[in-house]
Order: structure tokens, then sequence, then C-alpha cells
């Protein structure tokens, strides 16, 4: 099986994730302390994987500050 560029690997990894959780929801099951870890694990890869890709493609220009507003929505912006 050929290697996945990174972004296609995370995506396989944040859905294994969510179809596991789905499954084990839809069907009562208990998933043990290793499984979850392990889903942790998968979810963490994924997540890190997304945000190196989005973080060295944002421009990096500074923002001017905002006095009062200190949170960012999704997409980084001050609200």
């Amino acid at each position: 099986m050929p290697e996945l560029a990174p972004i296609p690997f995370a995506r396989l990894n944040l859905e294994q994730v969510r179809e596991r959780l789905l499954a084990a929801a839809a069907f009562g099951e208990d998933l043990s302390p290793d499984q979850l870890e392990a889903l942790a694990d998968k979810l963490s890869t994924g997540l890190s994987i997304y945000i190196e890709a989005t973080q060295n493609r944002a421009p990096n220009t500074p923002r001017p500050a905002v006095l009062g507003r200190a949170c960012l929505d999704f997409r980084g912006h001050l609200r």
C-alpha cells in the first residue's frame, strides 16, 4: 500500500476515530482504556498534521491589536 500524503493521512485517521466512536455509541459498546488511548493518539496525530499544514500556509502578516478583544474565531480572526 502506498504511503499517503500528510493531509489524506490525517483525514483517514480522523475518519477512523469518528467511525469507531459512532459504532461504539450505536451498539452500546464499552471501549477499554487501551482502545480509547489508541483513538486519542490517532486523533492527536491527525489534528497535529492539520495544524502544521494550516500554520505553514497562513500569511505572516501582523495583526493590529484591538483593545478589549482577546478571543479568536476558528479562522484565527479576532472577535
